[in-house]
């Protein structure tokens, strides 16, 4: 039977994630451990961007498992996280919605919002496999990140006076997610495919693909397959299968929004 995670929590690092995967490997796959920050001042998001967190409004937590390596497919895997984290904070009040590959957003009265991110890194050593997974959350408005020039709409999760307890928070969010980590390689995707499909932010709405170049081309975005990969149906009728990690994704601001209409319910039964 696997031990219970470990719980730390510091007052400062420089980033949860970095600091759970600098460690060194022991001789045999070492206790799963939650990382809890108070201060995180160099967040990263995916392709080494920065992370932007204002201590007093956000949220960083990463966690970290080592198993043996059996070459399993971790393709899917900030999709399942991305359920799980879902579900916990609708169990706190909030109405997230996720946005592919690895985004949480909430509806605003402007329209949708980035609200949090999640990274998953893995590293071999030996046969040892070690993979972390590192959450980014806006909990409440935070007038420095919405100041800042992120190119994207920036929501929160929370309103000021319904924030749950940080501590107690992070706590939850790292047991749900050592328990995918730790199910995933065997069971994959799809328990979680029902429910992340229900939250899907993107289904159906015009979207630009943007490649490491920045340019930009326009699509239709059509769901996730089986395994977690994007479909986009383009203007000739084709269906584009994108994995994560290929573009970057955007809604286009040109679609009609549904600001204001009732969120889905972020707790669909697993298949």
């Amino acid at each position: 039977m696997n031990e219970p995670p470990r719980f730390e929590h510091l007052a400062r690092t420089d980033s949860t994630s970095t600091e759970l995967m600098r460690r060194p490997f022991g001789e045999c796959p070492g206790p799963a451990t939650i990382l809890f920050a108070d201060v995180q001042e160099l967040g990263r998001g995916r392709n080494g961007r920065p992370w932007l967190s204002d201590a007093a409004h956000s949220l960083a937590v990463s966690v970290v498992i080592e198993r043996g390596c059996d070459g399993a497919n971790l393709i899917g895997l900030p999709l399942a996280v991305g359920v799980v984290i879902a579900r916990v904070l609708a169990d706190h009040g909030a109405r997230p919605r996720l946005k592919w590959p690895n985004d949480l957003y909430v509806d605003t009265v402007d329209g949708m919002a980035k609200a949090g991110g999640i990274l998953i890194e893995a590293r071999q050593s030996g046969v040892i496999q070690r993979i972390v997974a590192g959450v980014g959350l806006n909990l409440q408005p935070s007038p420095a990140i919405e100041a800042a020039d992120t190119g994207q709409r920036v929501g929160a999760l929370f309103a000021p006076d319904t924030r749950p307890d940080r501590v107690a928070l992070a706590r939850s969010l790292g047991e749900a997610i050592v328990g995918v980590l730790r199910c995933f390689p065997e069971r994959g995707l799809a328990e979680s495919l029902p429910a992340w499909r229900a939250l899907d932010v993107l289904a159906g709405q015009p979207i630009d693909l943007i490649d490491a170049c920045g340019l930009r081309r326009p699509g239709l975005a059509r769901g996730i397959d089986d395994d977690g990969a994007l479909l986009v149906e383009h203007a000739d009728g084709s269906v584009e299968r994108v994995i994560a990690g290929d573009v970057s994704v955007r809604r286009r601001e040109s679609a009609s929004t549904s600001a204001g209409a009732p969120a889905p319910d972020p707790r669909p039964p697993m298949a």
